[in-house]
């Protein structure tokens, strides 16, 4: 079978941390949002990673480095990463970032007082609640409501697939508006159709089907 170590330079968390070191917040934000976003049990496998794992994967990447494996990686990832490390080199930079994410591990979540909410962390954790109002407004439905009831009737029995993982980010998104003004702001940029009415109405409709259906 073939083997294609490149994969850590070109995908999951460490790629994407890369990525947005290019970006125009800090790379400390960018930590502490990914910080946010991990968690072993994210219905994603992306994200189902520990900021010290992370860490000791960037510690033996950085041990390992050889130019002439990096030379394998696709043009895109070796520019990416490049442009990341900087002048200090790609080795160097693993480290730092191996740091970074080892002093986060520490400290509980940011406060997004702090760390604003970032347009990635909302399609990392709340993509199911990024077009909500895509039924509603196509002209066969005239509501938000009208629409996921038809949506569920035409997914049931297999709805729950769907609604559960839609229901669970529907929560976390109203309990985290309701704690956090900043996070509310945010989030209501981020997300539009993700209104508090519009999550009341999805948790309200999700859980009488499964009341009623799947209980």
């Amino acid at each position: 079978m073939a083997l294609h170590p490149e994969g850590v330079f070109t995908g999951g968390p460490l790629a994407h941390l890369a990525e947005l070191a290019a970006g125009p917040d800090p790379l400390e934000w960018e930590v502490l949002r990914l910080k946010r976003v991990l968690r072993l049990n994210h219905w994603d496998a992306a994200w189902r990673e520990t900021p010290q794992k992370l860490a000791s994967q960037l510690d033996h990447l950085s041990t390992v480095f050889t130019e002439e494996f990096f030379a394998t990686c696709p043009e895109a990832a070796r520019r990416m990463w490049r442009t990341a490390a900087g002048p200090k080199g790609i080795p160097a930079f693993m480290t730092d970032l191996a740091t970074l994410l080892r002093l986060a591990d520490r400290e509980g979540d940011a406060r997004y007082e702090d760390v604003p909410l970032s347009a990635w962390e909302v399609r990392a954790q709340f993509p199911l609640l990024l077009s909500l109002d895509g039924w509603a407004y196509d002209g066969e439905h005239t509501s938000y409501e009208e629409s996921l009831h038809a949506f569920i009737e035409a997914e049931h029995p297999f709805c729950f697939h769907e609604l559960i993982p839609r229901l669970t980010q529907a929560l976390e998104a109203r309990t985290l508006c309701a704690e956090s003004p900043a996070f509310a702001a945010s989030f209501a940029e981020l997300a539009p159709t993700a209104t508090p009415e519009t999550l009341d109405v999805l948790a309200r409709l999700t859980f009488a089907h499964l009341r009623e259906h799947h209980g």
